[in-house]
């Protein structure tokens, strides 16, 4: 009887330490996230340019080589040069800070949608597979009876690789 209460008490034990432990990770994760984004919206140490919308009025977006070489393929591949720039006028600025924000810190915004596909196009653009696997299950998880004719004719030019 005395082994078996010693076992639950280290089950227990051994079960709260488990716990314990998933709430620091959380807490690193939930810090992690802060810090890139405070390096995302802040201005230190900023050493590229993204110049988007259109040649004659350019956005610029200040951003970390590092930290984009080391997420996307895309960047990986392009900054390879000595460029302290590169413009990207296919992308408005708004397009650009949501795969910025998923760079840096894993976050994407789905505010509708609209912006599925676009998101989907970006995604295969910069190279980012993991958010195109998560917004390719979006779209199929928002497609029903009454938009698939719709979601057809309007993405029939749409790849999916």
């Amino acid at each position: 009887m005395d082994n078996n209460n010693n076992n639950q008490i280290q089950n227990a034990n051994q079960n709260e330490n488990e716990n314990e432990m998933k709430n620091l990770e959380k807490k690193v994760t939930k810090n992690l996230i802060k810090d890139y984004s405070n390096l995302l919206n802040g201005n230190s140490f900023k050493d590229f340019s993204i110049f988007v919308e259109n040649k004659s009025n350019p956005f610029e977006i200040k951003v970390h080589k590092s930290i984009l070489s080391s997420r996307s393929p895309f960047f990986n591949e392009s900054l390879r040069q000595e460029s302290l720039s590169i413009s990207l006028n296919q992308f408005n600025k708004k397009e650009m800070e949501s795969i910025l924000s998923y760079i840096y810190y894993g976050n994407i915004s789905f505010e509708n949608q609209e912006n599925f596909i676009q998101l989907l196009e970006i995604s295969i653009y910069f190279k980012l597979n993991l958010l195109k696997e998560i917004i390719q299950k979006k779209i199929l998880n928002s497609i029903n009876y009454s938009n698939f004719f719709q979601f057809l004719f309007q993405n029939r030019n749409l790849k999916f690789k």
